[in-house]
């Protein structure tokens, strides 16, 4: 990756510590109160200018992470909608290596997107703003915004309406089954449980209190039967999690992943081996903990896999 100034972000991954579907909005989305929390966990993105078109090559830790570089990809997409509200009419040269699963509510795509939109920005000498930037990022996905910002924020409206939140650093043990939830699907099967209520146009009123962003953790995901309707096998996974001494155990996102809080990295270790035997079956194991928000992390250097994928 030699001949051209390359700039590098990690793309972290988020747990979804709170979900709750407060309502639905008159043309079907659905209004969400989450607590986003970013994790250590991570894809790498190196970014650099390029006259024209957009170059992305995609590796990844192992072929199951692996996904297509094509014109569907979110940062594809995302870069081309950066050039165009910009009137930028060069291109990029990207080299993405993937870690975080995919299907499985951890936001790896969503992530990847806002690291491409926050380095193309921060190349091009900050044509946009923050709030034109996360006016874009959301039309690419509802939690691309949140994505912008890392760290622990909660979700309002689609989860685009963030404000901050304090949140205690903890580990985190993963578990990723070998297959995802379709988002579509879930969300399809939860609206039956609103069937005889009416629209909602704002969340507001049913907001939580501030305090508990700092006094207590409510964990909890109201999407969970939904997705075990979807994926059935996500039932019997959960219940060897609990088997094994972890009923502590949680979804993110609309599945499938599910996630053990821990304290320390001695307890996610310990946990790590209670639930070896799930491997077996095909599910990943991914110890990780709490990352801080995005303006800590520095725009500099190349990590090692990036400079794996070639230029």
């Amino acid at each position: 990756m030699t001949g051209r100034e390359w700039w590098w972000l990690p793309a972290r991954a988020k747990l979804n510590l709170v979900l709750r579907v407060v309502g639905r909005r008159a043309d079907g989305y659905h209004l969400l109160e989450t607590l986003f929390h970013a994790l250590e966990l991570h894809d790498d993105l190196a970014l650099a200018l390029a006259p024209k078109g957009i170059d992305l090559v995609v590796t990844a830790d192992e072929p199951a992470l692996q996904l297509p570089p094509g014109t569907d990809n979110l940062v594809a997409k995302a870069l081309r909608a950066l050039a165009a509200a910009t009137g930028y009419g060069g291109g990029f040269v990207v080299r993405l290596h993937k870690r975080i699963p995919h299907g499985g509510g951890l936001g790896g795509g969503s992530s990847d997107a806002a690291a491409a939109l926050r380095l193309a920005n921060e190349r091009l000498g900050r044509p946009l703003a923050a709030p034109a930037l996360a006016a874009l990022a959301v039309r690419l996905g509802a939690d691309v915004p949140f994505f912008l910002h890392g760290g622990s924020m909660w979700g309002r409206g689609i989860g685009d309406e963030l404000t901050e939140a304090t949140v205690p650093s903890l580990a985190f043990v993963l578990v990723v089954p070998p297959y995802g939830c379709d988002t579509k699907a879930v969300y399809e099967n939860h609206a039956a449980l609103w069937r005889d209520r009416r629209p909602q146009v704002s969340v507001r009123a049913h907001s939580v209190s501030a305090t508990r962003d700092t006094v207590r953790i409510d964990f909890g995901n109201e999407l969970e039967p939904a997705a075990a309707r979807v994926q059935p096998a996500m039932v019997g996974l959960r219940d060897r999690i609990v088997a094994a001494g972890y009923a502590d155990v949680h979804m993110s996102g609309s599945g499938s992943t599910w996630f053990v809080p821990c304290v320390d990295a001695e307890a996610s270790a310990r946990c790590l081996r209670d639930l070896e035997p799930l491997r077996a079956d095909g599910v990943r194991l991914v110890a990780t903990r709490s990352a801080a928000a995005n303006v800590d992390v520095p725009l500099a250097g190349l990590p090692e896999a990036a400079a794996r994928a070639g230029g």
